[in-house]
């Protein structure tokens, strides 16, 4: 999956509609408002709303579900993320699974701010501490996009 195409000559006030009607999972409609406010193809509009579901219910979710979807992710548990995420959120079926599919293909960032000191390195550390090395080793491969290899590097450079 690519990144969301550039519309940056989409005015603020049809961004904002989008953004409010991709957070009522209207897709169909922020589509079409895409495609005639800046004249993109029906491809090009698709992807920049698809771009903008994990934004959007990023916002929605807070860091510490994110994280746990994320690391829940690495170890290649999808559909129990996207349960926890529901039941943490409120968010429903589709946009749940929306959220872990952008978690998945990288368009969401972690928050700067997650988990304790908000680094990467922090966070693995308090999995290391926990004696959970194998969710340090998920939450490497899940924000770096790293092999489990890489990751089992990684953190035993900061065990």
């Amino acid at each position: 999956m690519k990144y969301p195409v550039s519309a940056q000559y989409l005015l603020p006030e049809a961004y904002e509609r989008v953004v409010r009607l991709v957070a009522e999972e209207k897709y169909i409609p922020a589509i079409k408002l895409v495609r005639e406010a800046t004249g993109l193809g029906l491809k090009e509009a698709k992807e920049y709303v698809d771009g903008l579901k994990g934004q959007v219910f990023a916002q929605q979710v807070p860091p510490e579900v994110q994280a746990k979807a994320r690391a829940m992710i690495g170890e290649g548990r999808t559909k129990p993320a996207v349960k926890m995420v529901r039941a943490e959120t409120g968010l429903g079926l589709r946009a749940a699974k929306d959220f872990i599919d952008a978690l998945r293909e990288g368009r969401v960032h972690a928050p700067a701010d997650t988990g304790p000191g908000g680094l990467l390195s922090d966070r693995v550390r308090a999995f290391l501490a926990a004696g959970d090395h194998a969710s340090a080793v998920a939450l490497v491969c899940a924000e770096t996009g790293m092999r489990p290899d890489e990751a089992e590097r990684f953190v035993a450079a900061l065990g």
